[in-house]
């Protein structure tokens, strides 16, 4: 019996070899049909993408060149997103159907405005975990993603104002229009009043806090050990004794709450703040990679459809009558 069992392993043992042997050599086939099917049809191929890559050049040369720079705004009011919204729904290139709503809405001269391309806004992808944003999610593939796991990596205290414009020139004469801009808003500037109000009744509420620890300290140490002599006539019985509490810990913790509070005032009194400005060189955001790229890639795949289609197009007539 065991001599039986042991065959029928080793029989099972080499049908999965064999099954495995022939599946590999299925996909080496596979593999040398296709290579040897793109090589016979390479000249027709090399055309097509000959094709889209001119049509490239052609688009690029004929598109003046804009430049992309961004900087990065800490939100003190209200969370980002809604600031995104704001800035994408009354600023962006698909909500502007001219140049002239940028000089109503920023106020800035008609010359200016012209030479912008777009405004937008996005979010900062924290993807080390520590607070700080790594990445910019300009497409918002993070915050649109059904990933639960890339939408935690979205900050909440901080965005990203985008522009593309055609010169240089823009972004000093444009950069505190934008943040006027969102400064403005009735919502931001409403909430951002009650902000301040709100950290002025904390700092109102710790400085009593610490008059009255102050006092109670004055008390434990100086008045209430007046009175124990006073009341023991000078006597030294004293039996277990509560240990004399200090507040040295709780003045200074009180303190740096205050502390911390004026300095958020003096730091960010306004509902946004800037923490990285503008860079101060641009980047080209369509150069030529940026029409040939995909156009080489479509024109390729379009031609592979079609030498397919060319080869097999009796095959692929017959059975079309046939249905």
């Amino acid at each position: 019996m065991e001599n039986n069992s042991t065959k029928n392993n080793a029989e099972q043992e080499i049908d999965l070899w064999e099954i495995l042997r022939k599946f590999g050599c299925w996909i080496a086939k596979v593999f040398s049909a296709i290579i040897l099917f793109l090589f016979r049809k390479s000249i027709w191929l090399a055309c097509f993408v000959f094709a889209g890559v001119a049509i490239g050049f052609f688009l690029y040369a004929s598109h003046e060149p804009y430049y992309s720079s961004h900087m990065l705004v800490r939100a003190n009011v209200a969370d980002n997103f809604f600031y995104v919204n704001l800035i994408n729904e009354e600023l962006s290139l698909e909500n502007i159907r001219n140049p002239l709503e940028w000089v109503r809405k920023l106020t800035i001269p008609a010359s200016i405005a012209k030479q912008i391309y777009s405004i937008r806004a996005c979010y900062g992808v924290d993807i080390n975990k520590d607070g700080l944003p790594d990445i910019i999610d300009e497409d918002h593939k993070y915050i649109s993603s059904r990933d639960s796991s890339k939408v935690a990596q979205i900050l909440h205290g901080s965005f990203y104002i985008n522009v593309w414009a055609y010169s240089h020139e823009v972004l000093p004469h444009i950069r505190q229009n934008l943040l006027n801009f969102i400064n403005n808003n009735e919502y931001v500037q409403h909430h951002n009043v009650r902000r301040i109000e709100e950290i002025n009744e904390q700092i109102s509420y710790l400085q009593q806090q610490i008059t009255r620890f102050d006092s109670l300290q004055r008390y434990e140490y100086f008045q209430k050990n007046d009175a124990k002599k006073a009341v023991g006539g000078g006597q030294l019985l004293v039996l277990n004794e509560v240990p004399q509490p200090l507040y040295h810990d709780d003045l200074i913790n009180l303190n740096n709450e205050v502390i911390s509070r004026y300095s958020t005032l003096q730091l960010y009194p306004d509902p946004v703040t800037i923490v990285q400005e503008f860079a101060e060189t641009f980047r080209q955001k369509n150069n030529v990679l940026f029409y040939v790229k995909p156009l080489a890639i479509y024109s390729f795949l379009i031609g592979l459809v079609f030498v397919i289609l060319w080869d097999y197009r009796k095959q692929l007539w017959k059975v079309y009558r046939e249905k």
